[in-house]
């Protein structure tokens, strides 16, 4: 079966968890090793805690860290922390030049500080939490599901909405007054008469604003009449044109909500793939649909991620603080393909029904690529469908659940057996 829609969902960004790539630095920017009379020191500290730590490694001036330094009072160096492919930590110790630090001595004098055990430690943790954050992007689907929003409070929605409206800005100059043109003129008089014959100019000042007040306040009047006219018209264009816009994004938005409880095509198509196009989750897979307006429910296809793409290892920190990485039993992983599997089927039926609070059911067939034993093709088989309701759909507590047992919540058609192997079902 094949829906005339279809969406590839690719991966997005995700933590490449490499083992050249994850590294932390023991002490502060200028580390430094110190040499001196009595020997050579290696400071060290870790970054944000005030801890400090000063390590002798070295008897004489004549130390093996930097042949070259011997002259000077110190020496910046960098150490830098990582695990191997094994998972087995490295440790590289380098200069202000770039050139490496190899003496055996230093290294293992490096080892024995609290700084050094406490920093391996947290990247033994960082690993740990990389290698199972990989699984977990793929058994943990259905915690990103949302519970979907009712018709109810699309209703809510609907009868709150209401059109911006554009306030009008007030115009905040002030009117002249004789008042304040008898302050402007004042100033300009004192400026024009500055004698050094100070008894006359007070004289003259008056004269001065006596003679130019009415014809300043008429003109200032007259220029701030227009400046107010012409706010007062930019601000009523503005209005016009602003509350223009807000009425259509009003009826945009009411529309919108409209087509969310009517659950319509149109709306229900361009949500949805805006929605998957929009999530990022590791798996890869494809999606083919269709959508029944007339009895509001989604039909799909999914074409499922197979079980090779599932991470192979495992981890766990053990009592001393180390990290123990060992290959997933056959079985484990057929359990987390299960978990994934069935969490994405779930994932798709919520990202379904927040399409639109319209939408009362999803029908999900899911398919796998498998060997046929006959001719050796490959070929498409089916190994579970499902009929999710939107009453029991929004009832569940997701976060909580066993994805492959939640399906029992619903009308199904899926054989697993106890080793977690999909049997090839009838569509």
């Amino acid at each position: 079966m094949r829906y005339r829609n279809r969406i590839k969902l690719a991966p997005g960004l995700n933590i490449n968890l490499s083992k050249s790539g994850i590294s932390t630095t023991l002490g502060p920017k200028g580390a430094s090793v110190n040499i001196g009379k009595t020997g050579a020191y290696l400071n060290t500290g870790i970054p944000g805690t005030g801890l400090y730590n000063r390590t002798k490694i070295s008897k004489s001036e004549k130390s093996t860290i930097n042949s070259n330094s011997a002259s000077k009072n110190q020496t910046q160096v960098g150490v830098k922390l990582d695990l191997n492919e094994d998972y087995q930590p490295i440790v590289e110790i380098y200069d202000n030049n770039g050139e490496n630090i190899t003496s055996q001595q230093t290294i293992n004098k490096l080892k024995r500080t609290p700084e050094y055990k406490e920093n391996l430690k947290k990247i033994y943790k960082r690993y740990y939490n990389l290698i199972i954050e990989e699984t977990t992007e793929f058994t943990d689907l259905y915690k990103h599901i949302l519970k979907p929003i009712t018709k109810k409070e699309i209703q809510d929605e609907i009868e709150k909405l209401k059109p911006q409206k554009y306030a009008k800005k007030r115009f905040d100059i002030l009117k002249p007054s004789k008042f304040s043109i008898e302050k402007e003129l004042l100033k300009e008089a004192k400026s024009k008469f500055n004698s050094i014959l100070f008894w006359k100019n007070k004289k003259k000042r008056t004269q001065f604003i006596a003679d130019n007040l009415e014809t300043e306040l008429k003109k200032s009047l007259e220029n701030w009449k227009t400046k107010k006219e012409n706010f007062e018209n930019s601000e009523q264009t503005k209005e016009k044109d602003k509350n223009i816009n807000y009425h259509k994004s009003f009826e945009r938005e009411k529309e919108n909500l409209i087509g969310n409880l009517n659950a319509t095509e149109f709306y229900v198509l361009n949500n949805f793939e805006t929605v998957l196009n929009e999530i990022d989750i590791k798996p890869e897979f494809f999606i083919d649909f269709e959508y029944d307006e007339k009895n509001k429910t989604f039909l799909i296809d999914l074409d499922l991620p197979e079980i090779e793409h599932l991470p192979k290892e495992t981890a766990s920190i053990l009592q001393s603080g180390k990290i123990s990485v060992k290959k997933k039993s056959e079985k484990q992983l057929k359990k987390e393909y299960a978990e994934c599997v069935t969490g994405l089927g779930l994932l798709v039926a919520g990202i379904s029904f927040m399409a639109s609070a319209g939408i009362e059911n999803v029908e999900i067939s899911a398919y796998t690529q498998r060997i046929d034993k006959k001719d050796g093709q490959t070929k498409d088989d089916y190994i579970y469908s499902i009929q999710l309701d939107r009453e029991n759909f929004s009832k569940i507590n997701y976060p909580k659940i066993d994805p492959v047992n939640a399906f029992q919540n619903f009308n199904n058609k899926m054989e697993l057996s106890k080793s977690f192997i999909f049997k090839t079902i009838a569509i």
